[in-house]
């Protein structure tokens, strides 16, 4: 809660290497000793990007810039969930008026949850995480607690779909998405496929199908 109530302390914009190595520190931390648990079903990390925004009048030391313009406004607490159109966030400590949505100063931001590990199956896509996890409570809402250490191995690539991202200098990029490719030294398959049940017009009956989630990113 401490990493996520300041996630990029004493860190300037232009120290690409330090932002870097903070988001490497707190994508390890989460994929390693962390998990989203809700009643009886845990979710482990399988892939996340990092959002984040602040600008204020007084202090300069802004992280206002291309590759952060794409963070939803939003006035949550640190390590709290945050449902919104794309998917959910783990949030960082936000600092914004809802009342005043058109204004550009505030902090707010968080790690989007892209894939999930969950009974030997990868639920890949944000929306799919989102409608997993909420569709596994009942009686209460899904919190990020301690799990037992597992050790993962990650890659990072360029967060999917942002244009920001592809624009950045060669040399200077921040690599904001993190996957991992391996599990206490097994390598995580990154073709297996998440079940899905829908209804079938035709034979008028539900059928099981399989999404296949070969996703090119991963081998960059």
């Amino acid at each position: 809660m401490e990493i996520l109530s300041n996630p990029f302390k004493e860190l300037t914009l232009d120290d690409i290497s330090g932002i870097q190595n903070r988001c490497n520190d707190i994508a390890g931390l989460l994929f390693d000793n962390f998990c989203i648990k809700c009643e009886n079903n845990t979710f482990r990390f399988a892939e996340i990007e990092f959002y984040y925004y602040k600008k204020s009048e007084q202090n300069q030391n802004n992280f206002d810039a291309p590759w952060n313009k794409e963070t939803y406004p939003r006035d949550k607490n640190a390590g709290e969930l945050f449902f919104h159109y794309s998917g959910v966030d783990i949030c960082f400590q936000c600092n914004f008026d809802e009342k005043e949505k058109d204004n550009e100063y505030g902090e707010f931001g968080g790690i989007l949850i892209r894939s999930l590990r969950y009974e030997n199956n990868i639920l890949a896509g944000p929306l799919f995480c989102s409608n997993a996890i909420l569709n596994a409570c009942k009686e209460k809402m899904p919190k990020i607690e301690p799990t037992n250490n597992q050790k993962c191995e990650l890659g990072k690539t360029l967060r999917y779909g942002i244009p920001s991202d592809k624009k950045q200098n060669q040399g200077k990029e921040l690599f904001l998405c993190f996957f991992a490719t391996h599990v206490n030294n097994v390598e995580l398959k990154w073709e297996r496929t998440s079940e899905r049940i829908s209804w079938d017009k035709t034979n008028e009956k539900f059928k099981r199908s399989f999404r296949n989630y070969n996703n090119e990113r991963h081998l960059l």
